[in-house]
């Protein structure tokens, strides 16, 4: 593992050699990523902790009945979807399916928000700083809007559960969203290989991809744990990663005519 960490950050052009990579190795490496992200992501929620209370106050006041049942959102008198923002939150309240989970991701990006909620009409939609986390409606039988209070006056507390709620939904999120990644470049990685005419089977190819994530999932980490948002993460992330593979490619192509 060790071996592994130190090519990823130090060796980009050696990639080639995390073909060798073990699934537990595999597992553990990206479980060590999603936990860089994880611990970026948690800081800055610290850092708004502090408002969480008075805001999350502030969106239960207008919020209307409901409970969940059969993995619907119920209301107890005909309601129409809302959007109500403070400086915590983008909350989205949608009993009628008239909001889309990309409407909410980008409204969160453009006004820069660090939470986006939303109660849709048959799922519990989480944006934390622009990772997405669904939640069926299967999970939450018979949830009303007093346990959602409960949650929101909660939030601004420093409790345990809080912390510990606040970590496991996080790293989720993270999880997802560096899974999605992962894939992506591991995809176009393979389509690199292709042309380069390398026989490799595309899962050694996707342990390449993971490493070459290590790098551009660090450094934007930093920043966002420093307050620093970059737009086109994703797509910066996606160009430095498939270059380190093509130079890993080229070595390795090197390396098989020796």
């Amino acid at each position: 593992m060790k071996d592994y960490l130190k090519l990823g950050f130090t060796a980009p052009k050696q990639l080639y050699k995390a073909v060798k990579m073990s699934r537990k190795q595999l597992f553990y490496y990206f479980a060590l990523l999603s936990l860089i992200v994880t611990v970026s992501m948690a800081s800055l929620l610290m850092n708004v902790m502090g408002n969480l209370k008075e805001d999350g106050q502030e969106i239960t006041e207008k919020l209307p009945s409901f409970e969940i049942v059969n993995d619907k959102l119920v209301t107890e008198e005909e309601t129409e979807s809302y959007v109500h923002q403070t400086e915590s939150f983008l909350f989205f309240f949608d009993p009628n399916n008239s909001i889309q989970e990309e409407e909410i991701d980008s409204n969160v990006e453009r006004l820069n928000v660090p939470i986006g909620i939303g109660l849709m009409d048959d799922q519990f939609y989480l944006n934390i700083m622009g990772q997405s986390l669904p939640v069926s409606y299967t999970q939450l039988d018979r949830f009303t809007d007093s346990n959602f209070k409960d949650i929101m006056q909660d939030m601004g507390r420093f409790s345990p559960v809080v912390l510990i709620f606040t970590f496991v939904v996080t790293y989720l999120a993270s999880s997802i969203s560096l899974l999605y990644e992962w894939l992506i470049i591991a995809l176009f990685a393979n389509i690199l290989k292709t042309f380069s005419r390398i026989t490799l089977p595309f899962g050694k190819i996707a342990r390449m991809a993971l490493i070459a994530l290590s790098v551009p999932t660090t450094i934007f980490a930093i920043f966002e744990t420093l307050g620093l948002f970059i737009p086109y993460t994703f797509e910066i992330t996606l160009g430095f990663s498939l270059y380190f593979v093509y130079r890993s490619l080229k070595a390795y192509i090197d390396k098989q005519k020796i």
